[in-house]
């Protein structure tokens, strides 16, 4: 599970059609120099020594923030390990940082904490997406008769105005998209957006009691009656009486597809391959990739 605050502007303000493109092209190029911060490999020394001062046994030759800008390399450019102690060495040569080696740079790496920053929303559309475990193509798979290696699964809720993950939950492929609705939702949202796939009992007695707007269409044999859910009885009996399509626009349902806007740029920016193999790991790769794509966001400035 994952929270992320955002401080981007609002995209569906009323300025929203008047992009200022010398500010937004700027802060494209400006976002990758602030998410790579070379100051902080210039200021090595310092935190090295601080980072050494209370630790026991063999002290570390590098601080975990040049061990996090390589991270954000990986996560970004998709590099493998051995592309990170590359990496090193170009840094060595120019600024005079020890190097080690790429099994070091591993073991690091793994043992950073994708962090939890609270950041509740008003307004927020929740879906799923699927993130490739293998860069081999489904059609050469079946052709060489290997053996399926599967999805893992990133559950979001996008905060509908600024376009931001400010929660999320990382599951295998076999996870079904309700199970994890719970995880999403902190309790202070206004407007809850989701498919057809949240259509349950469940999850529209969890927004009632959190005083939140249902925004999810029924299924098509939904029955009018309540059966133990209230919320979900009054939604059923306003569509039968508007009909689906009216429905949907009275309550603004396109703003769900916010969700699907951030899909495209995490995978876009960020990739949609994870190259590690153990389950953890995978999880802690796509943690990442959407941890640093939210702070990509957070830097990047489309309107005046």
């Amino acid at each position: 599970m994952l929270l992320v605050q955002n401080n981007n502007p609002n995209v569906h303000g009323e300025n929203s059609n008047k992009r200022i493109w010398s500010l937004y092209n700027e802060s494209l190029v400006r976002r990758m120099k602030d998410i790579l911060n070379m100051k902080d490999m210039e200021n090595y020394r310092h935190e090295l020594k601080k980072q050494n001062r209370r630790k026991s046994g063999r002290p570390f030759i590098l601080p975990d923030k040049i061990i996090e800008i390589l991270a954000r390399i990986r996560a970004i450019f998709n590099a493998s390990f051995r592309s990170l102690e590359s990496c090193m060495r170009i840094f060595q040569e120019i600024l005079g940082i020890p190097r080690i080696s790429y099994t070091s740079i591993f073991r690091r790496i793994r043992k950073i904490r994708v962090p939890e920053i609270m950041n509740a929303s008003s307004s927020v559309a929740v879906d799923s997406t699927g993130f490739k475990t293998t860069i081999r193509g489904d059609w050469l798979s079946n052709k060489l008769a290997k053996k399926r290696k599967g999805w893992i699964k990133l559950h979001v809720s996008a905060d509908t105005e600024r376009i931001m993950a400010p929660r999320i939950s990382i599951t295998r492929e076999h996870s079904h998209d309700a199970t994890q609705f719970h995880k999403l939702i902190t309790g202070h949202e206004q407007k809850v957006y989701a498919d057809k796939a949240y259509d349950s009992r469940k999850i529209f007695n969890l927004l009632r009691n959190n005083c939140s707007e249902a925004i999810i269409p029924l299924r098509k044999n939904f029955r009018t009656i309540s059966r133990g859910s209230p919320l979900r009885g009054k939604t059923a009996r306003e569509i039968k009486k508007l009909g689906e399509d009216l429905w949907k626009n009275i309550h603004e349902y396109g703003k769900r597809w916010t969700v699907e806007i951030y899909f495209s740029g995490l995978k876009r920016v960020m990739g949609e391959i994870i190259r590690a193999k153990r389950t953890d790991y995978m999880i802690q790769e796509v943690g990442l990739k959407v941890l640093y794509y939210n702070m990509m966001r957070e830097n990047t400035r489309t309107y005046g």
